[in-house]
């Protein structure tokens, strides 16, 4: 009796759990819920999202720019240079075929890194995901990608201000990888494939301080800047680990068998 019992509790703790699989949740970014700081049909400081009761927030970031007058005539100016400051401030996020970052004129006003002025999204979820793909609207010349996310026990998003991006490696952040010409020339938008599950996500134009390692099929890297605008994202909630009903059935044989063998031992 006592090998019984040991085999169906072997057995019991071998198949008790298993991973439940959640289904993908894709999220259509030009159609958001609301809108906050909104300034006009198109730009808004941050675009919430609700899908399959997971809540979604995203932001704009980039750095700072100077413009400068470069030549007046009839006491106006007729040109400018634009100077980059390497610090992080948040930007409005403008919708057209995609989210972009910056209330500009085109390209610019999509996520680009034309400059040294890297743009990015931030996409903060209500809970744990696995960002799985990401699909793209309008681009421009080339849609390479830099992907970062969160590791931390707290993050609040002002906490970015005033920093340089490659500051965000020593704080918590970490590069899930970089991306030649995502979804765009018959290119697959599967991102994430080492499955890293986070809150926050930075999403944005490829960056150099985040590595020139590229992961993925997309091996197309050209020489231009990159624009494009964030059209959709798919996730996944990190799977959930429940009893099977055949390891329920096991162990309650278990303790019947047991049961049985400890009335034995009174006898």
């Amino acid at each position: 009796m006592r090998k019984l019992v040991n085999l169906l509790g072997c057995l019991t703790l071998l198949g008790a759990i298993s991973p439940v699989l959640a289904a993908p949740i894709s999220i259509d970014l030009n159609t958001p819920d609301s809108r906050n700081g909104v300034l006009n049909s198109t730009y808004a400081m941050q675009y919430n999202y609700s899908e399959a009761d997971l809540e979604l927030s995203v932001t704009g970031w980039s750095y700072g720019t100077t413009q400068t007058c470069k030549k007046y005539r009839y006491g106006k100016c007729q040109e400018y240079t634009t100077s980059v400051n390497k610090a992080i401030e948040q930007n409005h996020v403008g919708k057209w075929d995609g989210l972009g970052v910056e209330k500009t004129d085109s390209p610019n006003h999509a996520v680009d890194n034309q400059g040294g002025d890297f743009d990015m999204h931030l996409l903060s979820f209500d809970e744990m995901v696995k960002l799985t793909s990401v699909d793209l609207g309008w681009y421009q010349n080339d849609a390479d990608i830099s992907i970062l996310a969160f590791n931390g026990d707290s993050f609040n998003s002002s906490s970015l201000l005033g920093q340089k991006w490659e500051d965000l490696l020593g704080q918590n952040w970490s590069v899930v990888g970089n991306y030649y010409n995502v979804d765009i020339n018959g290119n697959s938008g599967a991102v994430n494939f080492a499955g890293v599950a986070s809150q926050y996500w930075l999403i944005g134009a490829y960056n150099p301080v985040f590595g020139d390692t590229f992961s993925g099929p997309n091996k197309n890297k050209t020489t231009g800047d990159d624009f494009y605008k964030l059209k959709g994202v798919t996730v996944e909630r990190p799977p959930v680990e429940v009893p099977e009903p055949s390891s329920l059935l096991l162990l309650g044989l278990s303790l019947m068998a047991l049961a049985g063998l400890r009335r034995h031992q009174r006898h």
